[in-house]
């Protein structure tokens, strides 16, 4: 097992590809403003590109959390695959006042190429018209 992404040394977690795809298809994505690679800052207030956007979104799991769901008021459509802590002030003050839908996932997933799931429950939360 890779201890490193069961631990909280990272919070950053690799998309399954099913859950992606399934999203995709509901939804038609054309925007991940937090790619596994990093390659952009979704978070960077000169990238305009979320407005009218559809946004996929699994951002880090820190204590960050809440600016990324809040960039999602800007798209279109966001859709974000974050853990189901229920018990947090951006849960309270941010998804259950705003979102659209939240899609608790039943069980844990296993994210990316991991033999084992992860040690959190999950959701989807979709924010937009």
């Amino acid at each position: 097992m890779n201890r490193v992404m069961f631990s909280s040394a990272s919070d950053r977690w690799a998309t399954p590809k099913e859950v992606y795809a399934a999203l995709d298809r509901e939804f038609g994505f054309d925007f991940d403003p937090c790619p596994l690679d990093g390659d952009i800052d979704g978070l960077s207030p000169l990238l305009s590109v979320w407005k009218n956007k559809r946004v996929f979104c699994n951002p880090p799991y820190g204590p960050g959390i809440s600016k990324w769901l809040l960039r999602g008021f800007e798209a279109e459509v966001a859709v974000f695959l974050i853990p189901a802590r229920t018990d947090t002030k951006w849960f309270h003050d941010i998804v259950l006042p705003k979102a659209r839908e939240i899609r608790f996932i039943r069980g844990r997933l296993r994210f990316g190429s991991e033999k084992n799931n992860a040690p959190f429950p999950s959701m989807i939360v979709i924010f937009g018209k």
